[in-house]
């Protein structure tokens, strides 16, 4: 599908919706194509968050929780910038143990216990009002390297 909307380099990384690819276009641009199309073909809307291979790469340079276990330390990538609202909201959520930082249109979270029994991770997009993808630092490790072959 993706290579039919003229994308190149075209790759996937596990099972879970990271689709890799060179494209000219912007981000934005790249998020409606691939929505559209999903929803013609599939026939359901799916909100798609696209970033570039220099966002995922200073995304993971800035972690700011590099001490913690990379599969429980995740970017939540959001399809637009949160309400005002959304740091309360999931402040009054995240248990004492899950650190949450806001960047732009992105969030990490430090689920230091796990993401198993924590309500944040249960219901991330509901509670912070945006949709969003999220992934965690080693995944997001991975698709960069693949994006550099």
């Amino acid at each position: 599908m993706a290579e039919g909307l003229g994308y190149e380099d075209v790759a996937t990384y596990i099972n879970s919706g990271n689709l890799i690819v060179r494209t000219p276009k912007k981000p934005a641009t790249v998020e409606r194509e691939l929505s559209k199309a999903i929803a013609e073909r599939f026939g359901h809307r799916v909100d798609v968050a696209v970033r570039s291979q220099a966002q995922l790469a200073a995304l993971l340079a800035k972690n700011p929780y590099p001490e913690g276990n990379p599969s429980q330390v995740t970017v939540a990538f959001l399809v637009e910038p949160p309400g005002p609202q959304a740091k309360e909201r999931v402040a009054a959520v995240a248990a004492e143990h899950e650190s949450v930082t806001f960047a732009g249109k992105d969030v990490y979270v430090n689920y230091a216990k796990g993401l198993g029994q924590s309500k944040l991770a249960q219901r991330f997009s509901d509670i912070i009002g945006v949709s969003s993808t999220i992934r965690n630092v080693r995944t997001l490790a991975k698709i960069i390297e693949l994006c550099e072959k």
